[in-house]
């Protein structure tokens, strides 16, 4: 079977050339026929890539959980830190390294560090509950986490409905097209032919990286606990990373462009140079939307901390309630809501300064894209007069707003 990349790649190309297809010409109806069972015959190709590449992840997933049952040891985090530092791993940690060289290269992802693979950042990082907190209690991690789970807890945009695509290979092709438009006509008249406008666009990985301290003496730890610190740390400082890119990336030094920064989102003013919010002002964004017949999927609104403490003390109307009730703090116009603070807070327009935003759409027309699992590269030098490890995680994901249609935003937010 061919490699995924290469099958999405000649899909790209199939659906560029029947862009090129005049469908209102009677002669090129064999010719637009061809290209299409093309399109299906290579769709139906990838389906079954996709197929093996996830049997191949429960594959070797299983066969990792069947060397840690013979090995009787579990993957630890800790040890594989501590272990990179020494240069060597030892064990069960580098099985998990091999595992995620295989994937990489399944992937065709060059790896800097160590790679840890998806499946075992998929598995719980569990830690344990102690009751006394100097024995570990302040550091208590209660629930499991996961690795693609844990990522979609700490985005508010994902908990808004972004779609989150995982064990990605190769470029994405996101196609959208224009709607075909029906009329009424009078007894043996002819329809004039109505031809459907394709765009393409692509998801492609974009390398990020973050990077986190520890002291050697809280790495010399095995507790749970501590390596579930360890972890949420990490996840952390990725997921702020893709959050701010999702909402306002530019688009340029490498950044995928976020909703506000996407070209065709609707857009609601304040005024001039800005201005405060109003209940009328919340309402028209979602009226953008409607405009656009995008008033579907997952509906909600989006601003930052600010604007959500204007919204509690500015009222729809004389004599009215609040814009934003106390009593239902997490909707807003009969629609979810939330905030965030990588929702901008220092926009600029005219003499304005300091200005917030605010966005309404269908999250799910937000794709966030994962390639492969966490390239870890441990580095116990640079830090070394202070005795702390310097961890540097690098991940691959893209972001887009795959339906421009479906979000508007307001950008000149006084609060």
């Amino acid at each position: 079977m061919r490699k995924i990349a290469d099958i999405r790649k000649d899909l790209s190309a199939a659906i560029a050339e029947a862009r090129l297809i005049d469908a209102s010409k009677a002669e090129n109806a064999e010719a637009l026929k061809k290209a299409l069972d093309k399109i299906d015959d290579l769709t139906a190709e990838l389906n079954a890539a996709n197929r093996v590449e996830a049997a191949e992840q429960a594959i070797a997933a299983q066969r990792f959980s069947d060397k840690e049952a013979k090995k009787g040891e579990r993957f630890s985090f800790l040890k594989f830190i501590r272990e990179c530092i020494d240069g060597q791993l030892t064990g069960i940690e580098a099985e998990a390294a091999a595992e995620g060289a295989k994937e990489y290269q399944r992937l065709g992802l060059a790896a800097q560090g160590r790679v840890i693979p998806t499946f075992i950042l998929a598995r719980a990082a569990a830690g344990q509950n102690y009751t006394t907190a100097a024995d570990g209690g302040n550091l208590i991690e209660e629930m499991s986490a996961k690795y693609t789970e844990a990522l979609r807890n700490k985005l508010v945009v994902a908990g808004l409905g972004a779609t989150v695509l995982t064990n990605l290979v190769g470029t994405l092709p996101v196609i959208g097209a224009s709607d075909i438009s029906a009329s009424w006509l009078a007894e043996g008249a002819d329809v004039s032919v109505s031809k459907a406008a394709f765009a393409k666009a692509t998801m492609t990985p974009h390398r990020n990286s973050a990077m986190v301290a520890f002291t050697k003496d809280l790495l010399r730890q095995t507790s749970l606990d501590v390596e579930a610190l360890l972890y949420e740390k990490l996840m952390n400082a990725h997921a702020q990373l893709i959050e701010t890119a999702a909402i306002a990336g530019t688009g340029a030094n490498n950044q995928p462009t976020g909703i506000l920064n996407t070209t065709g989102i609707g857009s609601v003013a304040m005024g001039t140079n800005g201005g405060a919010i109003t209940w009328a002002k919340v309402v028209e964004l979602e009226t953008k939307v409607n405009e656009n017949n995008a008033n579907k999927g997952k509906l909600a609104y989006l601003t930052n901390a600010k604007v959500n403490g204007a919204l509690k003390t500015v009222q729809k109307g004389t004599n009215l309630d609040y814009i934003l009730s106390g009593a239902n703090p997490n909707m807003l116009n009969g629609y979810k809501y939330d905030f965030s603070n990588v929702v901008p807070a220092g926009l600029t327009k005219g003499t304005g300064t300091g200005l917030s935003a605010m966005i309404f759409g269908n999250w799910e027309d937000l794709w966030i894209g994962e390639w492969g699992g966490m390239d870890l590269v441990v580095d116990p030098y640079t830090l070394a007069a202070s005795a702390q490890v310097r961890l540097v995680m690098n991940c691959w994901n893209d972001i887009k707003v795959v339906e421009p249609k479906s979000f508007a935003a307001i950008q000149d937010i006084n609060a």
